[in-house]
């Protein structure tokens, strides 16, 4: 992964030198046109064809990265913040049972104007409350052991929720798991984000919480939305996430999708066959 970014970064600067120097040229050359043809009708006539080079050659620069770095980028960056977070985070509050802890996450809510619905069922999964102000939803869910099944479930569960019963097409969903062990497996996929439609429209980012130890395993260290959101009601905390709610840097789980991505390739992830987790 690392190298492709190198080429693609050397591809970037490459191609926007390209569209500064020809909009400098083509914005001078309209100026001095009527000049250069009184000096030389053979001149501007090369002006003038290079001019319209230097537009084929932008269009075929922007298509072809746009064609083959475009549709990966966001996918890439993503990983890069996953990678580089700590690993997870402390929770600020002081309630230790799982019980207590969800309780006074849905008391914050509402305290904010969240309209919150407790123990609810949605496509057969236990959920202790759902959130919902404007177009931010916020659940919770008790599991007592969390796998990376439990996860995957409970997310499409959410996706039918918020896009089939509520009919929503925009958002920013946050699932957080209440447990008192998670297994390794569910927290190597903890700061994955679920978009959904081709722009992105509704995102679903995932926290897991052990209150009894305060760890909280979630994307930290990018600026969104959901990013606020855990911070506020399941850290107990503001933005920037202070310092002393920080864990440690490259868990094994970060360290396994950094070596994951190594293997990266264009073709296959445009194929849908490659996959971060």
């Amino acid at each position: 992964m690392r190298e492709f970014r190198k080429i693609q970064k050397r591809f970037y600067k490459m191609m926007k030198a390209l569209i500064i120097f020809s909009v400098v040229f083509i914005v001078v050359y309209i100026g001095a046109q009527p000049y250069v043809k009184e000096i030389s009708a053979v001149a501007a006539a090369v002006c003038s064809y290079f001019c319209q080079f230097l537009i084929i050659a932008n269009l075929c620069a922007v298509f072809a990265y746009y064609n083959k770095y475009a549709k990966c980028d966001k996918f890439l960056e993503a990983v890069e913040y996953e990678i580089a977070d700590f690993g997870y985070y402390l929770t600020a509050r002081p309630e230790n049972s799982e019980n207590a802890f969800i309780k006074a996450m849905q008391n914050d809510l509402l305290k904010n104007g969240y309209s919150v619905q407790s123990d609810i069922e949605i496509d057969e999964f236990d959920f202790a409350f759902a959130g919902l102000s404007k177009k931010n939803f916020f659940y919770a869910a008790n599991i007592e052991s969390l796998s990376r099944n439990d996860i995957l479930a409970y997310i499409d569960a959410v996706i039918n929720d918020i896009t089939v019963y509520s009919l929503k097409r925009k958002g920013n969903a946050v699932i957080c798991f209440v447990t008192d062990k998670a297994e390794e497996e569910a927290i190597a996929v903890s700061k994955m984000i679920t978009p959904l439609g081709k722009k992105e429209q509704i995102k679903i980012a995932l926290a897991i919480v052990q209150p009894a130890d305060k760890k909280c395993y979630f994307l930290g260290n990018m600026q969104t939305k959901q990013q606020q959101m855990i911070a506020n009601y399941v850290l107990k905390c503001n933005i920037p996430i202070p310092d002393t709610l920080k864990g440690e840097r490259n868990l094994p789980f970060q360290e396994e999708l950094e070596k994951h991505m190594r293997d990266f390739d264009i073709k296959s992830f445009k194929n849908g066959t490659f996959y971060a987790h």
